[in-house]
């Protein structure tokens, strides 16, 4: 990539460069983040592009980030992203809605005869004919300071975002059936997509769906509980309780919360704190 780039790492430069990107009518985003040790995402990097000012936007460099997300939410400017649900997921847990309009470049591939479902680095490859540099795939985007480089690989994902969609929106007019397309952004706008319901957090157990009657309700029970709890202490959902456990749970016969010690890797620690909670789950499910 031969374009230049800034790095954003105080609220003098942010509103300086919000403003300037203010009466953009689209803009390329893309977001790196860590979701090792919690429930929710952690928001590391926004890149941000409108095809001629390229951005990298360090949110744990800044303490007020606002600037940033009043220009996102413009009703004005398209927000052009890739595979979007992740990003827009960290957007919504940081302000309650999505920023809309939307423009996701991997629900319009197959408009334009690409694969369904293509990644981000394989649609680059077929649209601009460039391949991506893949040496900091595996960074850890908390580490401070990051190289030029990292910033660099960061991002091209917006510039190269911002390529795709210009050589789509010359396209988009002449698509005779939109409603695919359609649909599927309308669902990325959505606040439900971005907050599951507990109660069918089971259905994403494979093992869940094998059990029958009380087994599993019980699991159904467990599963909601865990996703409160999760959301609650912002912990991954398998640190809380494994799916494994919940079977085996839901299986067996368990007199008192000792007795969950007897199923792999669930820990003392675990019982002590959550064992009169799930085995009441238990009880009153049967």
């Amino acid at each position: 990539m031969t374009e230049g780039f800034s790095l954003i790492d105080n609220e003098e430069s942010l509103s300086k460069l919000c403003n300037q990107l203010g009466n953009a009518a689209w803009l390329a985003v893309d977001t790196e983040f860590e979701r090792v040790s919690t429930y929710y995402p952690e928001l590391c990097l926004v890149q941000i592009s409108n095809g001629i000012t390229h951005a990298v936007i360090d949110p744990l460099a800044i303490k007020n980030m606002e600037p940033l997300y009043d220009l996102l939410y413009q009703q004005s400017i398209i927000k052009v992203l890739h595979s979007a649900h992740q990003d827009l997921e960290l957007l919504f847990n940081i302000k309650g809605s999505i920023p809309t309009p939307l423009f996701d470049t991997q629900i319009a591939a197959p408009l334009f005869g690409y694969a369904q479902g293509i990644g981000y680095g394989n649609l680059v490859k077929e649209v601009l004919e460039i391949e991506l540099d893949k040496g900091h795939a595996r960074t850890d985007w908390k580490k401070r300071p990051l190289s030029k480089d990292q910033l660099r690989y960061a991002v091209d994902d917006a510039v190269y975002l911002g390529k795709i969609y210009d050589v789509f929106k010359e396209k988009i007019n002449k698509v005779e059936n939109l409603h695919d397309f359609n649909a599927q952004i309308n669902k990325l706008a959505k606040p439900e997509t971005y907050q599951p319901d507990p109660a069918t957090m089971w259905k994403k157990i494979f093992a869940a769906k094998r059990l029958k009657g009380k087994q599993q309700i019980i699991v159904k029970q467990l599963a909601a509980w865990r996703e409160i709890t999760a959301r609650e202490r912002n912990r991954p959902r398998k640190w809380i309780l494994a799916d494994h456990a919940m079977i085996e749970m839901a299986k067996g016969s368990f007199e008192n919360k000792s007795e969950f010690l007897k199923i792999d890797k669930v820990s003392e620690k675990l019982v002590s704190r959550h064992g009169d909670a799930l085995l009441k789950i238990i009880r009153d499910s049967q």
